[in-house]
């Protein structure tokens, strides 16, 4: 039951104005400005000393392009290496075969670029960790790298460090071991190229040697000598033909061994193999065993023709130790500082103990004045905060 003098109270209560106006805040600043001073100025000067302390942190960035070409056609005259490129569907480099520069960023971000960016800096020294915690470094190194594919289609490599020089040496490093790993892996597959083609060469001359020696003994137990152009009757449209099949064949192993089975090229170059099949199924006998064993040297002639371009083609290809990338900058030590930002934190500690200092002292007031309207409200907090430290959790 509400007795009347209850209702006094609520009315008084309800009468007491919110410090809400612009001007009740300014009149409140006032009465509490030393407070809102201190606090400020001391949390601001603080902030200064501390920020004074903190090291600063210098940035360097290396940009690179992928490379364009990095199969020249050499002493063949580009010949060869337009084949190759034929052949391998313009795989020039196998870090951009099928990522792009998300290839690069694995190779850059993998553990064994990083350790070795970690000893070649002695960062155990520079980080502070004990050289047993070779997780902790990563972390720690990782943190300080940015990576990112720019929209024009370059890649940056950022490094952040208390030393402007060591941040330059770092980005540089970094870039070198992407050009290294970059060349290890397109040597390799020329290797791959090479030694594939090898076996094919030496199975071509194996054969042609066989060839020869068929229609030699058949010349010697005929007693006659055969002069052939292999042009007449035809004979350079089969010649052609076979050359043609046998370079589909290797394109067809070349393909195997690099592309998925679902891949369009893989499947388009087994439609032309199966065509040439058909066609060279048509071709007649000539009835004829001189003719016969002529046509096969001849065959084996052309093929080797085509096939040995390409087999000294890949053996420069893996010969090859040249830069892959093409850097746009090198990293340069830095002329200022990446961070901190000293007047922003000095700024952002000033305005943020402004704000704590006022929202204080607005608290402050408002409960002056509820404590004044209703004292029971002070005997209860005191009550509770005395039921609080009886209790074990307040001990």
């Amino acid at each position: 039951m509400t007795t009347m003098g209850d209702q006094e109270k609520q009315l008084q209560v309800s009468e007491i104005p919110p410090v809400t106006r612009w001007q009740d805040l300014l009149a409140l600043a006032v009465r509490w400005k030393s407070f809102i001073v201190a606090v400020t100025a001391g949390a601001s000067i603080l902030a200064v000393v501390l920020s004074l302390l903190m090291p600063n942190w210098y940035r360097s960035t290396a940009s690179i392009l992928p490379p364009r070409d990095t199969m020249g056609g050499g002493a063949l005259g580009g010949g060869a290496g337009n084949l190759l490129r034929t052949i391998t569907g313009a795989r020039l480099n196998p870090l951009l075969s099928s990522g792009g520069f998300y290839n690069y960023l694995a190779v850059l971000k993998s553990r064994s670029a990083m350790e070795e960016v970690i000893r070649k800096f002695d960062l155990f020294t520079v980080y502070d960790i004990p050289d047993t915690l070779m997780d902790r470094a990563i972390k720690e190194l990782t943190e300080h790298i940015e990576l990112e594919v720019e929209t024009e289609e370059y890649l940056t490599i950022s490094v952040y460090d208390r030393d402007r020089q060591r941040a330059a040496d770092m980005a540089n490093y970094l870039v070198e071991i992407l050009n290294r790993i970059s060349i290890q892996l397109s040597t390799q597959e020329a290797r791959n190229n090479r030694e594939f083609l090898t076996e094919r060469v030496d199975a071509i001359k194996q054969s042609l040697a066989a060839k020869e020696d068929s229609l030699k003994g058949f010349q010697e137990e005929s007693g006659t000598l055969l002069i052939f152009d292999e042009r007449a009757q035809g004979m350079e449209a089969v010649v052609e033909l076979y050359a043609l099949k046998e370079r589909k064949e290797i394109e067809l192993a070349i393909l195997r061994r690099t592309m998925l089975a679902d891949n369009a090229l893989l499947e388009q170059t087994k439609v032309e193999l199966d065509e040439l099949n058909k066609r060279v199924g048509t071709i007649p006998e000539t009835g004829l065993k001189s003719l016969r064993l002529f046509r096969e040297v001849a065959i084996q002639q052309k093929i080797l023709e085509y096939i040995i371009p390409l087999y000294e083609q890949a053996r420069i290809d893996e010969q090859k130790n040249v830069p892959v990338l093409l850097i746009l900058d090198r990293a340069v030590p830095a002329e200022r500082k990446a961070y901190p930002k000293r007047s922003l934190i000095v700024l952002s500690v000033f305005v943020a103990s402004l704000l704590a200092s006022l929202l204080w002292a607005l608290s402050s007031e408002r409960y002056r004045r509820l404590v004044t309207q209703r004292p029971e409200v002070q005997a209860n907090l005191r009550e509770l905060l005395r039921w609080w430290r009886r209790t074990p959790s307040g001990n």
